[in-house]
């Protein structure tokens, strides 16, 4: 699998909430569309649709007893669509493993969270896909996803 993006003027709606007793992350609103899990990172998942491979947001079981705690620079990213290109034939309903084992760091002060890689280098992509939400590519494959929270 690799990851690709096109830059578009988007208009985003929507924000990432971070539901406390629940453990979890939830973008509102929910893209029903998104039928296939790509996993990054404990039970995240970028929530990807299977006929474009175009990701719609993320969501998923994230404890945050389990995020390091530390101050980040968030990076600066261009709109448009984040794409999955997948190696074999997918469908709906399917959870793929890209990554489970990405640490999440959390800077308090910006209400940011960063799954996987935080160091971004100069020659990355960056690419915002949904409100607040931003993929970090390298060479075809995706190390960060950027996240602002909302605590709820």
């Amino acid at each position: 699998m690799f990851f690709s993006f096109y830059s578009k003027h988007m208009n985003f709606d929507g924000e990432l909430l971070y539901i406390q007793n629940e453990y979890s992350l939830l973008y509102k609103p929910f893209c029903t569309k998104a039928g296939v899990s790509i996993m990054c990172g404990d039970y995240t998942s970028l929530d990807t649709m299977q006929e474009t491979g175009i990701v719609a947001h993320i969501s998923g079981y994230s404890p945050k007893n389990s995020w390091v705690e530390k101050s980040m620079n968030v990076p600066t990213a261009r709109s448009g669509h984040l794409i999955a290109h997948f190696d074999k034939s997918i469908t709906n309903g399917m959870g793929i493993d890209y990554d489970r084992y990405w640490e999440t760091y959390y800077d308090k002060e910006k209400q940011y969270i960063c799954i996987g890689d935080d160091d971004t280098k100069g020659d990355d992509d960056c690419v915002e896909f949904a409100n607040n939400v931003i993929a970090v590519i390298r060479e075809g494959a995706l190390i960060a996803v950027w996240a602002k929270i909302k605590e709820v």
